[in-house]
């Protein structure tokens, strides 16, 4: 951890002042090990329990040349699927939106969907409802997904790295292709955020950079939450290092030597007017997403105002996904004890879980290896921000793990 990063200092002020709390150092010690072994070139990580910092703080490779940015900004692709859900589930708390209301009714270009089966026949698809959406049942997919020839459509369409269209446009190219399975027949990865996007921007009326901003980032306090970085804030963005989606699928397993890798394209910092997802596109900082962490506990605002009812935050935490659905798999990789709520993943059993967790831990995590956890039951928020794109490093599990243990 560089000590001139002003995360370093919290880190060093804070967490001794919580007696409660030990064996933090494990946190920067994990941490360190990911940065020394070149699987990242910066791990940014902040912890909160009972509203109070745990731990705080940075780990940088040498081969970086400076210390992080105040505040570094981060691209955090699937970290936007929760603050999109919750914008939804706030609608829904003001009966605007509806979770068994069919999508057709909402976006017409859904209504006659069809389903393309292995055998390369079709057939028709049953309504897809608002739930689906939030809950990876509606039938669509992602171009990354192996074996799966919807993926393949987009992939060879270039939809999901098209950063030049509207969300509108994204929308309708989406609506001609067809869908995976039956909707909510199973869980399945995919664009399911990017359409619910698009439903409350007709809902809402409202482009949603503007409805986001509105509803969610103004109210929590997220000053640096967008779908672009103003240029003078630019000098803050993290650089990006990965690979490419062809190289992730052709090789999953292999580590490589740590490259940058240029994402403007599909990902643009500069493109206000036009560029906004619901599965990815958001940029943020540790600071403003343990904000939203926080939220998702007890679904208040920074200084105890509530956006939801005790209720709906009850409601939107339940899994939704049948028993058959479970273990809900990422690709080739299962997430045994989780279940799915409106939100993200829900630790239902961690005597199936095998990584450390908490019973109602929950959360997500975005491709260039960011994540965030919430556990109600302790009051306990995490964030971890890097970017590196298709990593399958387990980092991410492991700092969690660690700042469970530093629970007393």
């Amino acid at each position: 951890m560089h000590p001139e990063h002003p995360l370093a200092k919290a880190h060093d002020m804070r967490s001794d002042s919580i007696p409660s709390l030990s064996r933090t150092k494990d946190i920067a010690r994990v941490a360190q090990g990911y940065i020394e072994a070149g699987h990242f070139a910066s791990i940014e990580w902040l912890i909160k329990q009972r509203g109070e910092v745990v731990d705080a703080g940075s780990a940088l490779s040498e081969d970086t040349p400076t210390p992080l940015p105040e505040r570094p900004i981060y691209r955090i692709y699937s970290m936007t699927k929760p603050i999109v859900a919750a914008a939804a589930i706030l609608l829904m708390e003001r009966f605007r939106l509806h979770l068994f209301t069919p999508l057709g009714s909402i976006l017409p270009e859904f209504r006659d969907m069809k389903v393309l089966n292995a055998d390369g026949s079709s057939e028709s698809a049953a309504p897809i409802l608002i739930e689906h959406l939030f809950t990876h049942r509606a039938g669509f997919s992602y171009n990354f997904m192996p074996d799966c020839p919807v993926g393949a459509l987009y992939q060879s369409d270039g939809l999901i790295n098209d950063g030049s269209c509207s969300l509108e446009v994204f929308a309708n190219r989406a609506s001609a292709f067809p869908l995976a399975f039956q909707p909510g027949q199973r869980w399945h990865y995919s664009i399911g955020h990017d359409i619910l996007a698009r439903v409350l921007e007709v809902v809402s009326g409202q482009p949603l950079g503007k409805l986001l901003q509105h509803e969610v980032f103004d109210p929590l306090g997220m000053t640096d939450t967008q779908f672009f970085v103003p240029e003078s804030e630019r000098s803050r963005l993290m650089p990006m290092y990965g690979r490419s989606l062809d190289e992730i699928l052709q090789s999953p397993d292999i580590h490589d030597t740590l490259k940058s890798f240029d994402v403007a394209d599909a990902y643009p910092c500069d493109k206000p007017e036009v560029f906004a997802r619901g599965g990815h596109g958001l940029f943020s900082t540790a600071e403003d997403y343990i904000r939203f962490a926080q939220f998702t506990v007890d679904g208040k605002t920074p200084m105890g105002a509530s956006l939801l009812s005790r209720k709906m935050v009850d409601f939107m935490w339940h899994n939704r996904l049948r028993d058959e659905q479970l273990p809900y798999w990422l690709g080739p990789f299962p997430s045994p004890g989780y279940g799915f709520n409106l939100l993200g993943r829900v630790m239902m059993d961690p005597g199936q879980a095998i990584s450390l967790t908490g019973e109602t831990e929950g959360g997500w995590g975005g491709a260039a290896a960011t994540y965030y956890w919430a556990d109600r039951q302790e009051d306990f928020v995490g964030v971890v921000m890097t970017q590196n794109l298709g990593s399958l490093s387990p980092m991410r599990t492991d700092l969690m793990a660690a700042a469970y243990q530093a629970l007393d």
